[in-house]
């Protein structure tokens, strides 16, 4: 099944990556990934908590597809 690129809630979108995981716990899996990355960097820090389509793209193209 192929992930869709739209916007996402930051927990939402966590636990497409990590579905056997609480919201909570799928976000701080996901944020802790996003860290390794420096352009990621701002998207994991930010206050929002959901992602536009074009920053789920550019979360796919780094971490890889859920």
């Amino acid at each position: 099944m192929e992930t869709t690129i739209r916007s996402y809630g930051r927990s939402e979108l966590a636990q497409q990556y990590f579905p056997h995981l609480k919201q909570i716990s799928a976000w701080l899996k996901l944020k802790g990934l996003m860290l390794e990355y420096e352009p990621l960097v701002p998207l994991a820090t930010m206050p929002r908590r959901t992602f536009t389509p074009r920053e789920v793209a550019t979360i796919f193209d780094l971490i890889g597809t859920p």
